[in-house]
């Protein structure tokens, strides 16, 4: 018997053993036999009324676009990073 007949009868039998223990597994589950039982108890509630939020206007600075960029770059492009 070549070694390629052995790898795939040896493959082949560990699948049917893996399919196997799988449908021993799943038939030995219990665990769909009894439902459990969920007990939920529920108050009453009371309504609110909705309140718009207070909102206190402050006042804004006008922006000037914010901080320049940092200078020492060369014309041809290369910042400033000494490369």
């Amino acid at each position: 018997m070549n070694s390629k007949a052995r790898w795939t009868i040896g493959i082949l039998l560990a699948l049917v053993i893996g399919l196997g223990v799988g449908l021993a597994v799943v038939a030995g589950d219990d665990s769909g036999a009894e439902p459990d039982t969920v007990t939920v108890s529920t108050e009453e509630t009371t309504e609110t009324e909705a309140t718009e939020p207070e909102t206190t206007p402050t006042e804004t600075q006008p922006s000037n676009g914010g901080e320049t960029a940092p200078s020492g770059g060369q014309p041809d492009g290369s910042g400033g990073l000494g490369f």
